[in-house]
């Protein structure tokens, strides 16, 4: 005979113990997303560079002031670094992309516990 603690109320528990599982992947998922985007925006930002040199070069040329659109650029760039640099990673909870001092945008890692930023569900994509 079972107990009335037994194996009868065990499946009860079940789906709920699944639901919190459910729950915190989907928020791993996107604390995973948003450090996808904030990598991207940095990124794009990055390769940009030659487009703001041939910018610059052009209003050089033409004898206009440079100094709003290095100032525009340069903070962009230190805005996307800063959103970057804070997130944290959701297993280890440490910076995701910084491991002493300084950043790297580069891997898609995180730079303590090796959590891969393209996760979905527990596998890589």
């Amino acid at each position: 005979m079972s107990s009335p603690t037994g194996p009868a109320q065990q499946p009860a528990e079940a789906p709920e113990k699944d639901t919190l599982r459910v729950l915190l992947s989907d928020q791993v998922l996107a604390v995973l997303k948003q450090i996808k985007r904030a990598r991207s925006q940095l990124l794009v930002c990055f390769m940009t560079l030659p487009l703001y040199v041939m910018a610059v070069a052009g209003l050089v040329g033409n004898g206009q002031d440079i100094s709003v659109l290095m100032l525009a650029y340069m903070a962009l760039y230190a805005g996307f670094g800063i959103n970057l640099s804070v997130k944290r990673c959701p297993r280890c909870h440490q910076q995701f992309f910084v491991k002493q001092y300084f950043l790297n945008p580069f891997p898609r890692k995180c730079a303590h516990c090796g959590l891969h930023c393209h996760h979905v569900g527990g596998a890589a994509m």
